[in-house]
Order: C-alpha cells, then structure tokens, then sequence
C-alpha cells in the first residue's frame, strides 16, 4: 500500500520520538558527565528532525549532522559501533538525496572524514554516511524514470487515437466531398433548362457542407496531425446499427451484451460512428478485463451511451488505452464521459454526446 504524503508525516512524527529517545541513551551511556538537559537538548537535535524531513528536508539534514558532529567531537557518544546517530541521520540524508541535492553527500562526507579520525575505521564511517544518500538518489531516478515513461505511453496513446480518429473521418469527409462534387456538376449542367432541380442540387450542397465543415471543426479541435494522407483502405464508417455484430462477437468470447437501443433521429455519420466506436471500445474492454460476465448497453434519444459489466476485473489485467481512446473521441464532440467501478461491483462507462455537435 502506498501512503500519502499526509500520512508519511505522520509516520515520522510518530518515529521521531523513538529516535530521541534512542539517541538520549546512547548519549547517557557511562560516563555520562554532562547535565540530562544537556542530554535531552542533543538526543532531540539527533532525532526530532526527523519528524520534519519531508517539509523542509535541507534544514533537518543539517541540524542533524551538526548534532552528528558535536556528539562525537565532544566524546558524548565515543563507540563508533553506536546505531544511534546513523539510525537519525540515514532518514534525513535519504529525503535530501530525493529531492536532487548534493550537498547532503558532500557534507557526509566531510563529516565523515572528520569523524573517522577518532571515532573508526573510515571506509565504514564513509559507507554509514554516504548510503543512505545513495538510495535516495536511485530511488528518485527510478521516480523520474517511471514518470518519463508514464509520459511517454500517455502522449503516444493519444496521439495514436488522433491518427485513428483522423482515418475515420477520411471516409465521412471524402463522401461528403463527392457529393458535393456530383451536385455542383448537376447544377451545372441543367441550370438553364430545369431551375428546380438546380436548387435542389443547391440545396443538397449546402447542407452536406455544412455539416462537413461541423464535423471538420469538431476533429480539428483536438487533431493536430503533422500530415493528412488519405488511406484507400479504409471501409465504409459503422454505425449503431452495426452494434448486433459487436454483441455476437462478444458473445463468442464470454461475454452476454444486452442491448437496450433508443429509436434516435438520423446522425451525422461522424457522430454516428464515434458512438458505434464509443461502444465498440468499452465492450472490448469488459471481453479483455472481465470475461466471462454479462454486459448490458444503453443509448437513449439524447445520445447518452452507457455499457455496464457485472464481472469484477481480473487480477493480473492493468488498465490499457482503451478508456483514453474513448475520451479523446468524447472530447472531440465537446461531451461528457465518466468511467469507473460500480460500489456493487463491475464498472461503468459512460459518455454523452450532444446531438447538436454533429449538427
């Protein structure tokens, strides 16, 4: 389990004390000839920093290697063997050494070369001081590492949906370019001897315009692709009709889709076939996470799509790009998407799509 930053505060605020209390009877060994107060003032500059490492970590590593320095120095902790201020100060040190500092490792080891003089062997004196620095400063690599990577898997999911979402609408952009080509050359030619049909053929030009350039708007709010190369392979664009095939298949692979499917007004094929996608995606996902189960999909008369799974998430399965694919087709109608574990069990997806967006 991992704890919160919150909680990790805690943690060393509870461990502080202990290490004070540590410290205090290493400093008290026999003989002990300072005050107890004197004492107590050197066991809580030993340990009590520990309790604000993780707030202002520089500050807490240097009260502590000073108190390092004096008890030594001083002859109040003698025995290089003692686990008491190596105990305090591998915590502090580890936490500077997070935070991408060298100056914790420099004055440890200064420190260090100070105290191997008198108080041991100085490879081990060394080693006592610098490792705890050392496995701050892999662990924070391994952080950045994982984050770069994170970053990275994120970036080319979507940019990997953008390139798919922009092949799509290469068949809803080309037919509507064609007929808009087929109208004009109509109008054209019998301009003269039929006006009406001429209007007509107007009036189908201005409105598949009209909504190709709505749906080119729409994609071109979040496709942003370097180039825009037609591909001859691309069929014909799915639609919610096609949703009886998506549930057959899924039914071969374990999963029972019920289908509850409102009578909508005739869509825009893109609007039409990000909610075929939409669906489509989120079905694949409860095959690939959750089968075998049963799956019921919900599209009403204001396009408000929701597949709901029964089945828990297998152990072993890690979220894919799946629900990032369905955001990023959301996002582009300018809708709203929700996604997660029911509190009976299962999980939900849901996204609503704005009928007037592919208007």
């Amino acid at each position: 389990m991992i704890l919160s930053r919150q909680r990790l505060i805690v943690v060393d605020a509870v461990i502080a004390p202990a290490l004070v209390f540590a410290a205090y009877l290493a400093v008290r060994e026999p003989p002990a000839p300072e005050p107890v107060w004197a004492s107590w003032a050197l066991a809580a500059a030993l340990g009590g920093p520990v309790a604000v490492r993780r707030v202002c970590p520089m500050p807490a590593c240097a009260v502590v290697l000073a108190a390092v320095v004096v008890a030594f120095a001083a002859g109040t902790i003698p025995d290089f063997a003692s686990p008491a201020p190596y105990a305090c100060l591998a915590p502090v040190l580890y936490t500077a050494a997070l935070g991408g500092r060298w100056e914790p490792l420099a004055a440890s080891l200064v420190t260090g070369l100070f105290l191997a003089r008198d108080v041991g062997p100085w490879p081990l004196v060394l080693l006592a001081l610098a490792a705890p620095w050392g496995l701050g400063h892999y662990v924070r690599e391994r952080r950045a590492f994982a984050e770069r990577t994170a970053l990275e898997l994120a970036e080319r999911a979507v940019s990997g949906e953008r390139l798919r979402i922009a092949r799509e609408m290469h068949d809803i952009v080309a037919h509507s370019l064609s007929v808009i080509t087929v109208k004009a050359a109509i109008a054209a030619h019998v301009a003269d001897v039929r006006p009406h049909e001429t209007r007509e053929a107007l009036r189908h030009i201005e409105e598949t315009g009209r909504r190709a350039l709505a749906e080119m708007r729409s994609t071109l709010a979040v496709l942003r692709t370097p180039e825009g190369r037609a591909d001859p392979e691309v069929g014909p664009a799915p639609g919610l009709s096609d949703l009886a095939a998506v549930a057959e298949r899924a039914a071969r692979a374990g999963v029972k889709v019920t289908l509850d499917l409102a009578e909508l007004p005739p869509l825009p094929p893109g609007l039409e076939l990000t909610a075929y996608r939409i669906v489509q995606e989120a079905v694949t996902n409860v095959i690939k996470h959750a089968a075998p189960t049963t799956c019921r999909v919900t599209v009403t008369p204001d396009l408000h799509i929701t597949v709901v799974n029964e089945g828990d998430v297998l152990a072993g399965h890690t979220p894919g790009h799946g629900l990032t694919g369905i955001r990023q087709r959301v996002a582009m109608y300018r809708g709203e998407f929700t996604a997660g574990p029911r509190p009976g069990g299962g999980f939900r997806v849901a996204a609503r799509l704005p009928l007037e967006a592919g208007a």
